[in-house]
């Protein structure tokens, strides 16, 4: 039964018997997994609030060969990302990135390149309760697990897309299509030049760089809309966090 020791951000959680408590990490060595904290619901536990939603520490688990539920030895907070939990909007906003980081891979499948983004934008979040924060943890996100959308040819007619031309995302091609070839792809969703720009521009640098970028209210929406469609045809299905977050923003 080897230990195992990782930075890992809680995720989730969910009651086990009378005092125990199941909590999913994404970690930065080993991915996506779970551990049962045996006590973690009697008063004096020794996890107190460690093992709150979004809190990032240091654990250290026992690894049980071929299962996928293990023990937890030890958690030691790093940040508790408490100010996400302190309004509505940014609990909301913060759940659906934890979901959908863990949505992104499967159990124990290691990348730590989704980690490094989740922390980054949990971080960034406290600081900045911010729509476009989302919009570019969603395509870097993509882009991370190969679902990256074409972004500058149609994907019909391989042409380059026009200035004048009004261009549509299509989900099932997996990017661009120009007004055209709209035809060709029914499942097409209308993209304004501005959301368009706006994704080219955030893919490279640095995640809190997406907050210097201009995008207007109407063109967030728009994004928005396009990109959870997306996200929803990927995964094979809407992350439950989704129906909250439409609640509060």
């Amino acid at each position: 039964m080897p230990l195992q020791t990782t930075e890992a951000i809680v995720i989730g959680g969910h009651n086990l018997g009378e005092a125990d408590r199941i909590i999913p990490f994404f970690t930065r060595k080993l991915g996506k997994v779970r551990a049962v904290a045996r006590g973690a619901r009697r008063v004096r536990s020794r996890y107190g609030g460690a093992l709150e939603l979004f809190t990032l520490g240091q654990l250290v688990f026992f690894e049980w060969p071929n299962r996928t539920l293990h023990k937890i030895n030890e958690f030691s907070v790093i940040e508790p990302f408490a100010e996400l939990k302190a309004d509505l909007g940014r609990l909301g906003r913060g759940a659906y990135l934890v979901e959908l980081a863990g949505a992104s891979v499967e159990e124990e499948e290691p990348n730590e390149e989704i980690f490094l983004l989740l922390r980054d934008a949990l971080a960034l979040l406290v600081l900045h309760d911010e729509p476009r924060l989302l919009r570019a943890f969603e395509i870097r996100l993509l882009r991370i697990v190969g679902y990256l959308l074409e972004l500058y040819r149609c994907l019909v007619c391989r042409s380059v897309l026009e200035h004048s031309l009004k261009p549509a995302i299509s989900p099932t091609r997996g990017g661009l299509i120009c007004s055209r070839c709209l035809s060709r792809a029914p499942d097409n969703l209308p993209i304004s030049l501005e959301s368009l720009e706006f994704l080219r521009s955030v893919l490279p640098g640095r995640l809190e760089q997406s907050l210097t970028l201009p995008l207007a209210h109407p063109h967030t929406t728009n994004l928005q809309e396009v990109l959870r469609v997306c996200i929803t045809h990927f995964f094979g299905k809407r992350l439950r966090s989704v129906a909250f977050l439409s609640l509060v923003e």
